[in-house]
C-alpha cells in the first residue's frame, strides 16, 4: 500500500472531500456523531468519526491551540497523566512534532481493536493495553490549517510505515467553546464491517463521551498555558545593505574598538553557504553568532508543521532563556560594526515574542472560478464595451466581405443583366446564376471595377 506523506496537504490532495459527507458511505449516524467509511485512492480503506457540539471548558483564546502539542505532553506526563496510557517520550523532531511511544487501555479503543483491529495489524497495539510491546507513533500537530481556528494532530508509525490518520478539531460557527471533532484512520485493506450495525451505535457514544473527557481531562488547562509559552519566535529586520555580521577571527571586514574589551573587536559579513544554503536563514544566523560566543542553541525554521519566512526561527522558551542575557549583551556590537562597515545610521534589529509569519502553502480549499465580466470603457461621448481578443477573432472572420458585381449575358449576347450580391470572397458562383438557366456567368468583380465583355 501506497504510503501517505507526513502532511496535511497529502490528505487533502488524496481526497479532497476529506471533511465532507460527499463520497463517503455511511455506516451509521446518530444526532450528534457519525461513522462514515470509503476507499481509499491510494489503497486501503478510510474510516471517519465526526462528533458534533463537543463542548470545551475555558477553551484557549486561539481556538488553533486546542490540542496540545506532543513534546509539550510527554514532558508534563508524570505531573498531568492522562488515566488509562502508559506513555514514553523517544525522539523530539522539531516544534509541534515527535515520536512517542506507549499504549493506552481506554474502552473506545478496545471497541476499535474488536471492530477494526483484523484490518489494522500492529497499529491497534498502541490503543490496547494487552500489547506484548509498546507502539511508537510519530505525531505532528497543525493548526489554522486548513481553515482559521482548525486544530490538527495527525500520527502513523515512526518505522517508516504508512501514515494511518489524524484528530482534528474545529470550532462550531461563531462558538468559542464548542467544536466539532473530526478523527479519520486508514487502513490497510479496503473491506469494512458493515454487519456490526449495532456495535456501531456503542461506539459512536464511547466516541463522543471520550472525546468530551479528553478535552476537558484534568490538568488540560494548566497543559494548554504551558504550551502556549513552550516556544519564542525571534525576528530580525532591518538589512537591506548586505548580509548581518557575525564575530570573525581574521580576515574582517570590519573593525570596531567598541567590541575590544569583550574580545570581539573583528567582524565579518555572515555566509549562508557555510550551512548550505543560497540565502539568509535567521535559524542559521542565530545559531552562528552564538556559537562565536562559546554558546550553543537549537533553533527551527518550522513551527506546527509550517515553514516561518526567512527572517523568522523558533527557539524554546528555556534555552532561549540561558543565553538571552549575553546575546543581547554581544548583538548592539553587531549593529555598531553594520554601522561602521556600511555608513549611515541603520542595522539589523532583533525582536524576541513576535507573531510567526508563515510561508503561504497550497490551499486545501479549492477556490470557485469567477468568470471575468468585460469592463466599460468610456471614450468621450461613448460607451465601450472590451471584448475578449479572440471573440473579436471570431467575430470578424464571421462578417461578410465586399460586395461582389455580376454581369450576365444570355447565349447571344442580348438581354445583359447586372446583379449584385454580398457573400465571402471564396463563395461559390452565386444561387440567383443558377436559378436562372438562360444565363451564364460572363465575370464577376468587386464594384467599382470595369467589366469589359465581348461585343
Amino acid at each position: 500500500m501506497a504510503p501517505f506523506a507526513d502532511n496535511m496537504e497529502e490528505w487533502f490532495e488524496a481526497v479532497p472531500e476529506l471533511l465532507s459527507s460527499e463520497g463517503w458511505a455511511q455506516a451509521m449516524a446518530r444526532p450528534h456523531a457519525s461513522l462514515l467509511h470509503r476507499s481509499c485512492p491510494r489503497g486501503g480503506h478510510l474510516i471517519k468519526f465526526h462528533l458534533r457540539g463537543i463542548t470545551v471548558s475555558d477553551p484557549p483564546e486561539r481556538p488553533g491551540d486546542l490540542l496540545i502539542r506532543p513534546e509539550v505532553r510527554w514532558s508534563l506526563n508524570e505531573k498531568f497523566p492522562i488515566n488509562g496510557t502508559s506513555v514514553s517520550p523517544q525522539e523530539f523532531i522539531a516544534p509541534g512534532e515527535a515520536v512517542v511511544q506507549g499504549s493506552t487501555s481506554w474502552n473506545l479503543m478496545r471497541l476499535c481493536t474488536v471492530l477494526f483491529g483484523s484490518m489494522v495489524g500492529d497499529f491497534m497495539s498502541f490503543f490496547y493495553h494487552d500489547a506484548h510491546t509498546q507502539v511508537a507513533l510519530r505525531q505532528r500537530v497543525r493548526r489554522n490549517y486548513p481553515t482559521q481556528g482548525d486544530s490538527v494532530c495527525i500520527f502513523w508509525e515512526a518505522e517508516g510505515k504508512p501514515q494511518e490518520g489524524f484528530l482534528m478539531t474545529r470550532p462550531q460557527g461563531d462558538a468559542t467553546d464548542c467544536f466539532d471533532v473530526f478523527a479519520v484512520l486508514r487502513m490497510p485493506e479496503d473491506r469494512f464491517a458493515h454487519w456490526a450495525t449495532f456495535q456501531f451505535r456503542i461506539l459512536l457514544e464511547s466516541a463522543r463521551k471520550t472525546a468530551q473527557w479528553f478535552l476537558n481531562r484534568p490538568g488540560i488547562k494548566e497543559l494548554r498555558e504551558v504550551d502556549r509559552k513552550f516556544y519564542t519566535v525571534l525576528s530580525m529586520q532591518s538589512f537591506k545593505r548586505g548580509m548581518p555580521l557575525v564575530p570573525s577571527e581574521h580576515p574582517a571586514t570590519v573593525e570596531i574598538d567598541a567590541g575590544e574589551r569583550v574580545g570581539f573587536r573583528h567582524w565579518a559579513r555572515f555566509e549562508p553557504g557555510d550551512f548550505g544554503s543560497e540565502k539568509f536563514q535567521l535559524a542559521h544566523y542565530v545559531q552562528r553568532f552564538l556559537a562565536s560566543a562559546g554558546e550553543e542553541l537549537r533553533t527551527f525554521r518550522s513551527l506546527d508543521g509550517s515553514e516561518l519566512v526567512p527572517y523568522q526561527c523558533v527557539v524554546v522558551r528555556q534555552e532561549w532563556d540561558r543565553v538571552r542575557e549575553k546575546f543581547l549583551t554581544l548583538y548592539p556590537l553587531q549593529k555598531t560594526a553594520y554601522r561602521r562597515a556600511n555608513g549611515g545610521s541603520s542595522a539589523p534589529g532583533m525582536h524576541e515574542d513576535v507573531e510567526p509569519k508563515f510561508l503561504p502553502k497550497k490551499s486545501a480549499v479549492p477556490k470557485p472560478e469567477v468568470k471575468q465580466e468585460p469592463r466599460l470603457i468610456v471614450r468621450n461621448t461613448f460607451l465601450d464595451i472590451e471584448e475578449d481578443e479572440e471573440e473579436m477573432v471570431m467575430s470578424r472572420k464571421a462578417r461578410r466581405s465586399k460586395t461582389t458585381a455580376v454581369v450576365l449575358v444570355d447565349e447571344l449576347g442580348r438581354h445583359s443583366q447586372l446583379l449584385t450580391e454580398e457573400e465571402p470572397c471564396s463563395a461559390r458562383p452565386s444561387p440567383l446564376l443558377r436559378a436562372d438557366p438562360k444565363f451564364k456567368v460572363s465575370a464577376q468583380a468587386p464594384i467599382g471595377r470595369s467589366v469589359v465583355l465581348p461585343g
